[in-house]
Order: structure tokens, then C-alpha cells, then sequence
């Protein structure tokens, strides 16, 4: 059933909606039990980041289809196996999962006639049981090359980052985990120093703990731009000092909010350097705290810093680094201060650690390493925050994003 008949009869549908709602979850819930506690389904998304390599060469565009492809993990030993569910899309680079629903969300590209967009998200529903998808909805997400998304559960609200417009869109999420179309867009502005920094290109986003301001990190014009959010009409407008200019060519990346609300954590891609920022929910201001850089001070090799994730229990923070040094490193989190300080940094037995993500359980993480299509299973240690290489691994092409259901 689609949007326009519920935007006919919304009142007269809603009762049905509702039991509907009702008997899915509770359908999830029952498959979930036959599949076995034990196991969480996992969705990677891949893509090709510019032209295909020669062949031979790492980063070359696989055989197999780009795209979407689900995986079982067992969280009691770490195995990882794939489940044969594929979806073919151009550029999924980007996955999440509804925190109650059966649904997951991915960014993609959309063949549109619509000049102003190339950018589509996509919500499919999950058989709990046997990890299959079917698609639910295609939106516009009004913007060229959508890199990011995060999900604000208090409003159901979906946000997008643009990389190739330099803007952010924000959409509704329905009752049945669907999409409407696109509610509210800000662009950003400004530039940066090198060739890969010419216009604005919002390349992460964070909604703070009060859910009421939108932190954004534009790669583009090296700068932190911070949205004040309506939950109730789903508008973004600038805040009160709408962003924070970080130095020239930091290239700011991805970026999340540590568990107590009052710290943010940013990676810069261009100069790999991890930053926290203090920030004041009431005056919407950041203020810079520490930044820190993985390479030495006489290091000269290529740097680029991926992806970023906070431990569940909010005491490790995790870094991957592609270039000449490729790695995933920990950092303690000061409970006090929020400074980070290195613990470990573990190599990867693949080529390009793109992004990962740790399993709701907390026991696991999943690197996707874009230059070997391959997806590795690293053990997580709560009280140290180390990481253990499994030896677990399948192969995906040119993964580059990861996301967790947990029936």
C-alpha cells in the first residue's frame, strides 16, 4: 500500500496500520526465536569509489554485483557466514537499521529526472528468520552523492549528508519504518585549501542527546556546521553560531556524540588526526578540546582516516586508517576529561579498512576492507577495549559500510 492512499484515508487506515505494525513486530519477534538467540543478521554495502582499477589491481570492481549482501553472525563464537542475500545498487555506501523495527535503511543513487538530485534512500523490511529483504520505499533525498545517514528515534526523523552538494536533507520515518519525502534542507558553505576541497561536501551527521541540533562535518569547507532542529515540523535552521571552523585541510570526516551528551568526537579524513570537541546543548556551541594525531611528526606517507565508533559501555573509542599505514586503533575515553589516549593499534590483514561497525552485543567488530573485498571479524575485549584478530572473514565486493540487526 502506498503513501498517496494513506495520504486519502489516513484516519480510516489508521487502526489498520496499527494492528498490522503489531503483528509484524510480533512475527519478527517469533522468527527471531526460530533463527536462535545466538545470531545477529548482518548487511554490508559496497561500492566502487571513482573508476574500476585495471583488472588485477586492489580496489577493482568485482565480478559480482555492488551492492547490499546480508551475513549471519553468531555472537557466542564469532563465526561469520554469508546467508545468500544479495540486492544490486549503484553506490549503497552507506547502511543503518530502525533501532525497533524490522527495517533497514541504505543511501543510493536515483535515476531521476530531477536535475537538483541524483540521491535516493531506500527502506526494505527484514525476515527476521531468514535475512531476506523486500523493498518498502524509494524517496528523493534531494542532494548529489548521499555519504551518510543517522536515524533521531524521539522525532522518526532520517538525516542525510550530501557529499556532492554540500548539503543536509531530513526525512520522515512512518509508522510502518517507510519514508516520506524530504521535510528540510540546509546547505553548507565553504571551501578548503587542497584540489579535493573546492565547495562545501557534508560528508557526516550527529543529532546531539537532546535532539534538538544537528551537528554536521563538511569535508569541504573544513568546518563543523551545527542545525537547530524542530522534532515537531522536522525544520533545520542554523544555529545561533552555525559552525566551527577547523584548521585548513582537515578534511572533517565522520563524527558522533560520546554517551554523556557533553563530548564530540571527529575524524579527520585529510590529516587522519582524531579531535574532541566540548559541546553546550544550551548555547549550541562546540569548543575544541584535543586533537591527536596516529602518525609521527616526521611521518610523510599518505593519510586518511575512515571511520570512527564508541565502545557500548562508552569507555573505548575505535579509529581505522587506510594509506601506507593501514590499522584499526583503540583509544581509552577519560572519564572525567573525555581525552583519549591510544591503547592499541592492530593491522589489517586486508587492504583499505573503509568503515566497521561493533555488534549490538558489543563482543564483535566487523571491519570492511574495501581493497580486498573482504569483510574480517575482530573480538572485542570489554575490560581492556583491545582487539583480537578471529581469523573470521567472507568475502563481499568493495565493502564499505556494515549494519547490525539483532532479532
Amino acid at each position: 500500500m502506498n503513501n498517496e492512499h494513506f495520504a486519502k484515508c489516513g484516519s480510516c487506515m489508521q487502526p489498520r496500520l496499527s494492528i498490522a505494525i503489531a503483528l509484524l513486530l510480533l512475527l519478527s519477534t517469533l522468527d527471531a526465536r526460530a533463527a536462535g538467540a545466538g545470531n545477529e543478521l548482518v548487511y554490508i554495502g559496497s561500492f566502487v569509489f571513482g573508476p574500476p582499477a585495471p583488472t588485477g589491481e586492489s580496489g577493482q570492481r568485482a565480478t559480482a554485483p555492488l551492492g547490499i549482501y546480508g551475513a549471519r553472525l553468531d555472537v557466542r563464537t564469532g563465526h561469520l557466514s554469508s546467508i545468500g542475500q544479495s540486492i544490486e545498487l549503484e553506490r549503497a555506501s552507506w547502511l543503518i537499521t530502525h533501532p525497533t523495527l524490522p527495517i533497514l535503511y541504505t543511501v543510493s543513487q536515483l535515476a531521476s529526472s530531477n536535475a537538483a538530485s541524483d540521491s535516493a534512500v531506500i527502506s526494505y523490511v527484514i525476515d527476521a528468520k531468514s535475512g531476506a529483504l523486500r523493498q518498502l520505499n524509494t524517496v528523493d533525498a534531494n542532494g548529489f552523492d548521499a555519504t551518510h545517514m543517522v536515524l533521531d528515534r524521539a522525532s522518526n526523523t532520517l538525516f542525510v549528508a550530501h557529499h556532492g552538494s554540500g548539503n543536509v536533507t531530513d526525512l520522515p520515518v512512518l509508522p510502518d519504518g517507510s519514508l516520506g519525502p524530504v521535510a528540510s534542507s540546509q546547505q553548507d558553505f565553504g571551501s578548503g585549501p587542497t584540489p579535493r576541497q573546492k565547495s562545501a561536501a557534508a560528508h557526516g551527521v550527529a543529532i546531539d542527546p537532546t535532539h534538538r541540533d544537528l551537528v554536521v562535518a563538511d569535508f569541504g569547507a573544513d568546518r563543523l556546521f551545527v542545525y537547530r532542529f524542530n522534532g515537531t515540523t522536522r525544520s533545520l535552521t542554523p544555529a545561533a553560531t552555525p559552525f566551527l571552523q577547523l584548521p585548513p585541510g582537515s578534511g572533517p570526516r565522520h563524527l558522533l556524540f560520546h554517551p554523556s551528551g557533553t563530548l564530540l568526537y571527529v575524524n579527520n579524513e585529510m590529516t587522519g588526526e582524531i579531535c574532541s570537541y566540548r559541546w553546550d546543548g544550551h548555547s549550541e556551541r562546540l569548543t575544541h578540546s584535543q586533537c591527536q594525531s596516529p602518525y609521527p611528526a616526521d611521518y610523510s606517507g599518505e593519510k586518511s582516516a575512515a571511520e570512527i565508533a564508541i565502545s557500548p559501555n562508552g569507555l573505548f573509542l575505535y579509529l581505522s586508517l587506510r594509506g601506507d599505514r593501514e590499522a584499526v586503533l583503540t583509544y581509552s575515553i577519560d572519564n572525567a576529561s573525555g581525552a583519549l589516549t591510544e591503547v592499541q593499534r592492530i593491522p589489517q590483514p586486508g587492504k583499505k579498512p573503509w568503515s566497521f561497525g561493533i555488534d549490538p552485543s558489543g563482543h564483535w567488530m566487523l571491519v570492511a576492507d574495501q581493497g580486498t573485498s573482504s569483510v574480517e571479524v575482530l573480538a572485542i575485549d570489554h575490560h581492556s577495549g583491545k582487539l583480537t584478530a578471529t581469523g573470521e572473514s567472507i568475502s563481499i565486493p568493495s565493502p564499505v559500510t556494515v549494519a547490525f540487526y539483532r532479532p
